[in-house]
């Protein structure tokens, strides 16, 4: 009975260390993202044609890790809210 609850207990500890990694990569991540779209976007806006320049293109590009980064970012914040209240 004891190693079954000590198992539960390690599994339970480390899934939510692990979670918690998760969390903190996806937030770095996230503001790297952001850092390199206001970078490509001030560099875009420099040309005479921002959409055809590979700063415009990075600057479109990056919404694709952004948006979904925003929202896990979100949902962490979300459930660590709740966890507290």
């Amino acid at each position: 009975m004891i190693s079954t609850v000590t198992t539960v207990t390690t599994t339970a500890v480390s899934t939510a260390a692990t979670a918690a990694g998760f969390g903190l990569l996806a937030a770095i991540t996230l503001i790297v993202l952001l850092i390199a779209k206001e970078l490509a976007g001030a560099a875009s806006e420099n040309s005479s044609a921002p959409e055809f320049t590979l700063p415009g293109a990075l600057d479109r590009a990056l919404n694709v890790g952004i948006v979904p980064l925003s929202m896990a970012f979100v949902s962490v914040v979300f459930v660590k809210i709740v966890n507290v209240l």
